[in-house]
């Protein structure tokens, strides 16, 4: 006969004990942040717990909700579950079904809906689905197929009236709050993932609609998932539909259980519920009414925690007196627990005769100061942990997702403590206290989920219970108090290959069919917004006749006519690299559509590149051609069509790139256009053009270099006066002009050029310019290289920096 798994009671109401081995567990999870604070007028920093010590269960089929105050830490404790906290930040451990996980492993079996809707305004439902289908489901599944899942996820949301409506946005009407809520839990779920994390998806829904989410919600639990979600005041309706409830405050545990329970759970601390009160606003109002007391939280988290009732003096907690004198440590006000003893310090067990000592100077020392760290909670010297005055080197995944923020607010560094997702071999709680586990037994929970593979089971040397006692069961004796025996666990860590039999592939699809996923949905995005390219194609078209009926009868060879070309190609170059400003809220705009996708492997940032790349490129080829067209022939240039579109055409793909690269690196609009437009006249400025090579200094010489319009410039140029052809005219008609000092070619003397039917030929100009490689395919070339450098840095950002985690 099998033993029955054990495991550590977690303070669950009414008996419930954690199930070893079972659905989604987590111990002892801690989060930490460095915060500056002020303190006798002078800043320090101060490490500041997130989350304290939490320990729970979810299991399949049921829907947790994780509640509290505002400011509790829930969106931190769901983002320290989902493993989108940054290693090095996070204590404890997280186990699916008895075996702890990596991150990585986590974005495979695990989907997580943002509380901000993220999606595409100008695609359908069904589109939007369908793109979810292609990139999250397997290859193997025929287009039939998918859309059939798709369908069937539309039936299941309760989408079929806005099947084919688009999304829409501020300027574009579209669907409700509601479907568009629903569509983006869809999106999430289309590859059916065994665990779905929601951040607040009633937020911003009336009750009708926020109940049908929940109910949504609770259909995809009931087909296997384990669901965690956030919620703020459910109404009674959605409380009905939760199995489990997971209340924090300030980052501590407060409860754990069933809604069902907690009127039960409140009546053991001491303070019933009214009649006509919900049970959930009113734990609450208590938790607030403690936090503004003398006593704090303590006494809730002792009770959740260990079981410990309070004395009938802590069970009305005095309310603080702010802003008075400190109380001297020697004097701090006492009072005593007569149900069990220790002190605050250590939380060392003491005699049942002790005294439990709540003393008013713990909460109220330094009390202003502890309001600026924002209801966080100050670590407490009760759990075990290793620091040291070093921090962990400055990883990719620690920086601030945009670069520019890492920029402004400067790099602290991390303390040093172990990494997330790594378990400690004794799970405990705190020194000087045994360990508990509380004997339970599997037999209710493998009637109703079969575990994949089974958990090994460990000796233990203490007589185990009786193997049918139920999850939840309340003792005989007394219904809180809490019987436990002790285990140790040998655990085996899953690497980032083989994460379990389950375990498939990182991403679902190959990177060719990503591209052309991918590389479909941009272009009907495109096509849908036409003003992304045809503004653009506007402006180029208008721009070109302009230009056309300004610089007229360029096709004279006279010395006139030089400078008059030369203000006419470097306008012509600075017009498509201005011209591409527009470009910048492109990614900006899609970026946290990006990392949503991306968060949870839908696919990889390199297909994300390239796609939008083709997608672009006959676009470019369109404007480059319509540009170079109207000004060759309204202006007889004297050079060649091709090479001057392939030039115009390399400039637009060059300068696309380096939109994109900033735009990846900075928070808004208004920064990128600030960027761009001030390292665009940079490039303008020491391109050739209004200082000569030879006559930037030679510390500065090196922006002439990586200046991306000296190339289309200088290829532009040789395209036009590259050859023997002769100039005639006044050598005064020069100056002024950016000719400047004229420098005779090689080519002048054996080409017979003499005045007065010749003084300058084309090749005397590239000379007097200073350009020294007389080749259109090299400057192409170097152009391109410099834009495959832009995509190049583009995707290092999006895949190393681009990620939502936090720090």
């Amino acid at each position: 006969m099998d033993k029955p798994d054990v495991g550590k009671p977690t303070g669950l109401p009414n008996g419930a004990k954690m199930v070893r081995g079972q659905g989604l567990e987590f111990d002892n999870l801690s989060y930490s942040v460095m915060k500056k604070q002020k303190k006798d007028g002078v800043w320090i920093t101060k490490e500041t717990y997130l989350l304290h010590d939490i320990s729970g269960q979810a299991m399949r089929g049921e829907i947790m909700a994780i509640m509290g105050p505002s400011g509790a830490g829930k969106s931190t404790f769901l983002d320290a579950i989902a493993g989108r906290i940054a290693q090095g930040s996070l204590e404890g451990s997280v186990r699916i079904d008895g075996k702890p996980v990596t991150t990585s492993y986590m974005k495979k079996v695990s989907s997580y809906v943002m509380q901000d809707e993220q999606l595409f305004p100008m695609l359908t439902v069904f589109e939007t689905f369908m793109f979810a289908a292609e990139v999250r489901l397997s290859p193997s599944l025929s287009t039939s197929e998918k859309k059939s899942r798709v369908y069937e996820l539309i039936d299941q949301l309760g989408l079929q009236s806005a099947t084919h409506t688009y999304i829409g946005d501020e300027g574009t009407r579209g669907v409700s709050g509601g479907e568009r809520r629903r569509v983006s839990i869809g999106i999430d779920i289309i590859h059916k993932p065994s665990l779905l994390f929601l951040d607040e998806p009633t937020s911003g829904l009336d009750s009708t609609s926020a109940f049908s989410v929940v109910d949504k919600v609770k259909d995809i639990a009931h087909d296997g998932s384990i669901v965690l979600m956030t919620i703020h005041q459910p109404s009674f309706r959605i409380q009905m539909l939760l199995d489990r409830i997971t209340v924090l405050a300030r980052g501590q545990l407060i409860y754990l259980g069933s809604p069902t329970a907690l009127p039960d759970y409140l009546s053991g601390f001491g303070r019933p519920v009214p009649d006509d009160e919900n049970s959930i606003e009113y734990l609450l109002d208590v938790i607030k009414e403690y936090d503004e007391s003398t006593v704090g939280l303590e006494p809730l988290v002792l009770y959740q925690r260990d079981g410990i009732k309070p004395d009938q003096v802590v069970m009305t907690p005095v309310p603080k007196t702010h802003k008075t004198p400190r109380t001297p440590y020697g004097n701090a006000k006492q009072i005593p627990l007569r149900s069990q003893a220790f002190s605050v310090g250590n939380k060392t067990p003491g005699m049942a005769s002790a005294q439990f000592n709540y003393s008013s100077h713990d909460k109220d020392d330094d009390n202003d100061e502890e309001e600026e760290f924002d209801n966080s909670l100050e670590r407490k010297i009760q759990t075990p942990m290793t620091m040291h005055s070093g921090v962990y080197p400055r990883l990719a995944s620690q920086f601030y997702k945009d670069f520019s923020t890492w920029v402004y607010l400067g790099v602290k560094g991390t303390p040093r403590r172990p990494p997330t997702w790594t378990p400690a071999r004794t799970p405990g709680r705190t020194p000087g206290m045994n360990t508990p586990f509380t004997s339970v037994s599997r037999s209710y929970v493998q009637s109703r989920y079969q575990t994949p593979t089974p958990r090994k089971e460990l000796p233990l040397s203490t007589p185990r219970p009786n193997k049918d006692v139920p999850v939840f069961s309340p003792s005989q004796a007394d219904p809180y108090e809490l019987s436990y025996y002790e285990e140790e666990f040998d655990v085996e860590i899953l690497d980032e290959i083989a994460a379990g039999d389950n375990d498939g592939p990182e991403y679902a699809n190959s990177w060719l069919r990503e591209v052309w996923v991918l590389s479909w949905r941009t272009m009907l995005i495109v096509i849908r917004t036409p003003e992304l390219f045809l503004s653009r194609e506007v402006v180029l078209t208008v721009m070109g006749l302009i230009l056309s009926s300004l610089f007229k009868n360029l096709h004279d060879t006279t010395l006139l006519n030089i400078n008059r070309l030369l203000n006419f190609y470097i306008f012509a170059v600075c017009l498509v690299f201005f011209s591409s400003n527009d470009a910048v809220p492109t990614f900006i705009q899609e970026r946290f559509i990006f990392i949503r996708e991306t968060s949870h492997n839908a696919y990889r940032s390199s297909s994300y590149v390239i796609s939008s790349l083709i997608v672009y490129l006959p676009f470019f080829a369109v404007q480059g051609m319509t540009f170079a067209v109207i000004t060759k022939y309204i202006l007889h240039l004297h050079c060649d069509l091709i090479y001057f579109w392939l030039i115009l055409f390399a400039s637009l793909i060059t300068t696309n790139a380096y939109v994109m690269l900033v735009s990846a690196l900075v928070p808004s609009n208004i920064t990128g256009y600030a960027v761009v437009i001030a390292t665009t006249a940079l490039f303008f400025l020491t391109c050739g053009f209004f200082l000569k090579r030879s006559q930037i200094p030679k510390y500065w010489r090196w922006l002439h270099f990586i200046s991306a319009i000296k190339y289309p410039f200088e290829a532009l140029l040789i395209n036009e006066f590259k050859g023997p052809r002769m100039y005639t005219g006044n050598p005064l008609d020069l100056s002024p002009g950016p000719l400047g000092n004229v420098t005779f070619s090689s080519l002048h003397t054996t080409s017979g050029c003499s005045p007065p039917n010749c003084v300058l030929i084309g090749e005397d100009v590239l000379v007097s310019m200073d350009i020294k490689k007389d080749s259109i395919l090299f400057d192409i070339g170097i152009l391109l290289a410099w834009g495959v450098l832009y995509r190049l840095i583009f995707y290092v950002i999006l895949r190393f920096y681009s990620k939502n985690e936090r720090k």
